[in-house]
């Protein structure tokens, strides 16, 4: 009877840190999630105050190539040396460049420390997965998901409320202070996080790490540049250096990126889906406000509220997708989770411009269905096709995937809209609902190549 009293009490007490641990791990994503929700609104009133203008979108460019450049190089680290140190150095430096930001007097000085907070950032959100992903089985992993999928919808319904509040009634500097307390207190929850990790002599291929990280740098100038002449060349440096990477990482001893890993069918087939789902919608929700404002004529507050509808979606979906996962096998879940994208689009593209407010939500909701079921199963697919010590890397190989597909997404929105919509806003998102479509049907072909077998099922 004792002994069943000291088990009980043993894994009650487990179960406490694990709750603490990932409220830590929530907040330190809801942190880095939010940045750039309020950085985004504060942004006019901060240039009005330090002047250089022509550096205003630099100080969102810095951080994006900081934080997408350095993903593959965390999850390389917590396979070597542990999850939880790799993790906190992440979230302390994020606070840096958080404490550095608020402190700036130019605008040169903000874009120098929004780069030092994108390095901690990169970290931040991949490794903030991985751990759950040690902590939890498959069948509750999807609740987790479900939670940090929450502190994004979060972050993007009051972001913009609270940095504007935060302007108003205080200086600026505050929307970057604001992360101390709050980060204090996600590192708090990440110690209590014990892992017992093998003792590996640190070794990188630095020259991989430069390869990868200038092919990357090289892609995303493109994303920002407007001169085809100059895009050309900066893709066509891109994937010389990317050749060249590869290359390199096949005669290394410790690559940054084992390629073997992508003759493992679900690693392959996954990021590859990855990409194309979030290149065709993952990025859309983004833009919907607009097209609510401006084709449909709602007001900002209806236009925001539509976007619920995509919250309560994928929130519901991705909470049973764990155990659904064991049912059904990852390829069902998501060849289901498109087709719910891919009926979004349907609906959006061919009664787009006659939706009203509750048919506009509903098919949000279709939205947050196949998302939540799609990137659910996206994670812990790769997480489960590998081992302990390859897990870092393969779940910052997903997030990097669902990086560069939403960056390209983007700018493609972008790019359609001041082809097609100067002159009529309906023609320009009508022929961007158009590609997502299409987009959302090509990754819905390749889905089917994802292995069907339920092999990769806790280790």
């Amino acid at each position: 009877m004792l002994e069943r009293w000291r088990m009980m009490t043993n894994n009650a007490d487990k179960s406490y840190k694990r709750i603490i641990i990932v409220i830590g791990l929530a907040l330190g994503m809801l942190l880095a999630a939010l940045d750039t929700m309020i950085v985004s609104t504060a942004m006019p009133e901060i240039s009005s105050k330090l002047g250089g203008a022509s550096l205003y979108s630099w100080v969102f460019s810095a951080y994006m190539l900081t934080s997408t450049v350095t993903v593959p190089l965390y999850g390389k680290m917590a396979d070597m040396i542990g999850r939880k140190k790799v993790y906190l150095f992440a979230l302390l430096v994020f606070l840096m460049g958080s404490i550095l930001c608020g402190f700036a007097n130019t605008m040169w000085q903000l874009v120098v420390f929004r780069a030092i907070q994108g390095i901690g950032a990169g970290g931040v959100i991949p490794l903030a997965v991985t751990i759950a992903g040690d902590l939890y089985t498959v069948e509750k992993r999807g609740k987790i998901q479900g939670l940090f999928s929450t502190m994004w919808a979060v972050a993007g319904i009051s972001g913009p409320v609270i940095g504007g509040w935060m302007v108003e009634h205080f200086h600026w500097s505050w929307i970057f202070w604001i992360n101390a307390p709050v980060g204090l207190l996600a590192v708090v929850g990440t110690l209590l996080f014990h892992e017992q990790v093998q003792e590996k002599r640190i070794a990188i291929d630095l020259l991989g790490v430069v390869l990868l990280t200038s092919s990357i740098t090289f892609f995303l100038f493109a994303t920002l540049s407007k001169n085809l002449l100059e895009i050309a060349g900066l893709l066509l440096l891109c994937g010389l250096l990317l050749w060249r990477f590869i290359v390199v990482e096949k005669r290394s001893s410790s690559p940054l990126i084992q390629l073997s890993l992508f003759k493992n069918p679900m690693i392959k087939w996954v990021n590859l889906t990855t990409v194309l789902v979030t290149m065709g919608t993952f990025a859309l929700p983004s833009f919907i406000p607009l097209f609510a404002q401006d084709v449909l004529d709602f007001n900002p507050m209806m236009s925001g509220l539509v976007l619920l509808g995509q919250v309560a979606g994928w929130n519901l979906m991705s909470i049973p997708t764990g155990k659904l996962i064991l049912r059904y096998g990852y390829k069902n879940l998501i060849v289901v989770g498109i087709l719910f994208l891919t009926l979004s689009m349907v609906f959006l593209f061919f009664m787009g411009e006659q939706m009203g407010f509750w048919l506009l939500t509903l098919d949000m909701f279709f939205m947050g269905l196949g998302f939540g079921l799609s990137m659910t199963s996206f994670i812990i697919g790769v997480q489960e096709a590998v081992g302990w010590n390859q897990r870092g890397i393969s779940t910052s190989i997903q997030m990097f995937s669902r990086s560069i597909g939403q960056t390209v997404g983007i700018t493609m929105i972008g790019w359609m809209m001041n082809l097609f919509g100067d002159q009529d806003q309906s023609t320009g998102f009508h022929a961007v609902f158009l590609v997502a479509l299409t987009i959302s049907l090509v990754s819905l072909a390749i889905s089917l190549k994802i292995p069907v077998k339920q092999d990769y099922v806790q280790k």
